[in-house]
Parts: structure tokens; sequence; C-alpha cells
């Protein structure tokens, strides 16, 4: 058995006492996880009603239960670190052309749709893949791969299928040919 030393015994002594002082002089030691949760929480609150676009009674039942899981989940994991959060903002910023490829994809997609239903030619339906930079298995990566999937998806004429990180492969789905976006481009296509 070992002996403690004194001044061992002094430390623990004394961070045991501050921690019962802290705790009887009514410090409150919860408060900024509570803060946290409810700042969540009341961040998908007001998301969740602005998505329904009205206020009634069973949607802001619904809402208050979902945004306390919400909350309680993105407390877990930000306080585990189950799922860091790693970027590049170079990456990040490729969200500004979004708004232009939604726009020129729909105006594809309308396209074909009149082709389609006036001049009876059914739309080319076509599935292509493109040469991707996948990285490594680092979180900046991984998140970059993340980005490229949502952000193309966004756009009305692309669907990605998959990412083929062996072959380095971005596959994805068009119903009428165009330009890889410039932004899948910049998260890694090479086409």
């Amino acid at each position: 058995m070992r002996c403690r030393k004194p001044e061992e015994t002094d430390v623990a002594a004394s961070t045991l006492h501050a921690s019962l002082r802290i705790a009887r002089s009514g410090i409150r030691t919860y408060l900024p996880p509570v803060l946290s949760w409810l700042a969540l929480w009341t961040l998908s609150f007001v998301l969740m009603n602005l998505y329904v676009g009205k206020i009634a009674l069973d949607e802001a039942v619904f809402a208050a239960i979902g945004s306390a899981v919400t909350a309680t989940a993105s407390i877990v994991v930000l306080e585990k670190h189950l799922a860091p959060l790693r970027a590049e903002w170079r990456a990040i910023a490729q969200v500004f052309r979004i708004p232009r490829y939604v726009v020129t994809g729909t105006w594809e997609i309308c396209a074909v749709l009149w082709r389609q239903i006036v001049l009876r030619k059914p739309a080319d339906s076509l599935i292509y893949g493109v040469r991707f930079d996948a990285g490594g298995d680092d979180d900046e990566a991984a998140f970059r791969r993340a980005l490229a999937i949502a952000w193309t998806n966004a756009t009305p004429n692309f669907v990605i299928l998959g990412l083929d990180r062996p072959r380095g492969l971005l596959v994805y789905h068009q119903v009428r040919k165009s330009a890889i976006p410039e932004m899948t481009k910049r998260l890694g296509a090479r086409p």
C-alpha cells in the first residue's frame, strides 16, 4: 500500500473542500449545458415552425417534442465529439453557387418535361460517372465529400447515386446532359 505524501493529501482535501463549497454556495454548475440545450431547442423549434408555415397547436406540440429530441441528440454528439466538424472554408464557401444551379437546373427539367409532354420525346435519363478526388479518411476529406454530394443533389438536374472511393468515381443521374457544376469541380470532381 502506498502512503500519501502530506502535500498530496492537502491538495486532495482542498480540491474536495472547494468542490463542496461550490455546491453549497449555490453556484449553478449546470447552467452552460442547459443554456446550450435551450438554445438548440429554440433554434430547432423556430426552424420547424418556419418549415411548416403555420402556427397551430398540433404542429407546435410535435415541433416541441421533435426539438427536444434534436437538442438532446445535438448535445450528446457535440459533447462526446462523435462527429467532429473539421472543414476547409473554401469548400463551405461554394454554397453561394447553389441558387444559380437551382435556377438553371429547374429550367433544364422544365425543358425536358415540355419536350416529353408536347413533343412526345422521352427524357434521356442518363447515368454518368466523373472522376472524383475522394481524399483520405480524415475529417476534412469526409466533410468535403459530404458537401459535394449534398450540394450537387441540391441542383434539380443532378441526383448523386454514389461515390465509389476505390475507383475515384462520383456516379450521378441526369435527365438532360449538362456540364458538371463548378462547385462540384471545386469540391473534387475532375471531368
